[in-house]
């Protein structure tokens, strides 16, 4: 008996397969980031900084309390339907099913939050919708992404947002820009895309025979984990600096670490692609792969290094040049999220539970350790200190993720297991 056929990694890695979708995907990203931008310069040029300010505290505490309400659900819906080629199983039931948990979470995570800012009235509304939508939006897309329609996936994580502008722009056109018609919109762009994504991908989801068991949830925990210590390590930099440091500092850091994006937006758009493309293979070139990441990191790294300080002057008319050291520390730590993009869609996507837990011990310590360096390096050294503990924190993580592939290596030859991690079906 021989194992169905699958296409080897090789071939998603030739133009025309991977690098095309990876390329689409980040194009989404970007397109989606510029009208993030255009959101926040309409916003600070028409509301006053205190309306500004709340504003940007909803949009900003977003993806933390919508991680947080997700509980690993939907990566865990990735890496469950990803190796169901055959659409065996029921995921439209799966989706509702993860719904009617995550929705309610979100809620109240929303009102939490609410309550924990002292919002009230319209805003903390906005909380609950934006949240509760933001979670039905992610396992949507999840679904999508699982079928490897990653295009349709990210533009659905994005929809809310590429909304918003839309109607920011519509309200600015028509003169009505002030701070409750800006609140109405805001709800009104992600209730409205979040309903008719959700919907879509109700209609048309795949209802196998079978019933997708609840040990996925199980595994949502662990990815869950993975996710926390992830968004944790992203924020403690600058948690620490505005405690141990002035908001002026921060300001320099934060600006900076803004310039140095083009990273986070190629890492994200490949672990989007990567992660349930490695189920869609026979085998893993891990090699092959890591010499893909290193011309892409190469170019970036080389781009931020020769004219990084000089977009900083043009950007900022010279008034952040003195944060223009940071650049060198956080080409490094974007180097190595790049590479972590390898171990941890291999790991997420298709190795065993086992290493999945594996991997999650390391982030855990990785996070710890992350916590303590910031503190310590950050008294020693100020701003280069918070980079230099980043850069050793990327450095632990990839280093377990490489270590578990090494484990690990047998399975990345082998066929993918099927959805519930039995041997791939055969013909």
């Amino acid at each position: 008996m021989e194992s169905t056929d699958r296409p080897n990694l090789l071939s998603l890695l030739r133009v025309g397969a991977a690098h095309v979708r990876v390329g689409r995907v980040f194009s989404i990203v970007l397109a989606g980031a510029a009208l993030q931008i255009v959101t926040q310069v309409i916003l600070a040029n028409n509301l006053p900084k205190d309306e500004v300010g709340v504003i940007s505290l909803l949009l900003g505490a977003l993806p933390l309390l919508s991680t947080l309400s997700l509980l690993g659900q939907d990566t865990a819906t990735v890496r469950f339907l990803s190796r169901d080629p055959e659409r065996t199983y029921d995921a439209a039931r799966h989706v509702r099913r993860v719904l009617a948990i995550v929705l309610p979470l979100g809620a109240a995570l929303g009102l939490a939050g609410a309550g924990y800012y002292g919002l009230s009235g319209i805003v903390a509304l906005a909380a609950v919708v934006l949240v509760v939508s933001q979670n039905a939006l992610a396992v949507a897309s999840a679904a999508q992404r699982a079928r490897h329609r990653y295009e349709l996936a990210m533009l659905g994580v994005w929809l809310p947002r590429i909304a918003t502008a839309v109607l920011l722009i519509a309200l600015l056109l028509a003169s009505s820009i002030s701070f409750r018609p800006v609140v109405l919109a805001i709800i009104a762009a992600f209730g409205a895309t979040a309903i008719a994504f959700v919907a879509r991908e109700l209609v048309r989801s795949a209802r196998g025979g079978t019933r997708v068991p609840t040990s996925v949830l199980r595994d949502g925990l662990f990815l869950f984990g993975l996710a926390v210590s992830f968004s944790v390590m992203t924020a403690m930099d600058k948690l620490v600096i505005g405690k141990m440091m002035s908001y002026a500092d921060l300001a320099v850091y934060a600006t900076i670490f803004a310039v140095m994006k083009g990273f986070d937006f190629i890492f994200y758009s490949v672990t989007h692609v990567l992660m349930p493309r490695v189920n869609a293979v026979v085998s893993i070139d891990l090699k092959r792969l890591n010499w893909s990441i290193a011309a892409v990191a190469a170019i970036v790294a080389a781009a931020y290094l020769s004219i990084g300080e000089e977009v900083i002057h043009r950007l900022y008319v010279g008034r952040y040049d003195q944060g223009a050291f940071l650049i060198a520390p956080f080409v490094l730590s974007g180097v190595m999220k790049l590479f972590y993009s390898v171990p941890s869609s291999i790991i997420g996507g298709r190795l065993t539970r086992t290493a999945l837990k594996q991997f999650l011990w390391f982030n855990l310590a990785g996070m710890l350790v992350n916590i303590v360096l910031d503190i310590v390096l950050i008294a020693l050294w100020g701003l280069l200190g918070a980079a230099v503990a980043t850069a050793v924190a990327w450095a632990l993580r990839l280093t377990g993720g490489y270590v578990i592939l090494a484990r690990h290596r047998k399975d990345l030859a082998a066929p993918p297991p099927g959805p519930a991690g039995e041997p791939p079906s055969t013909t």
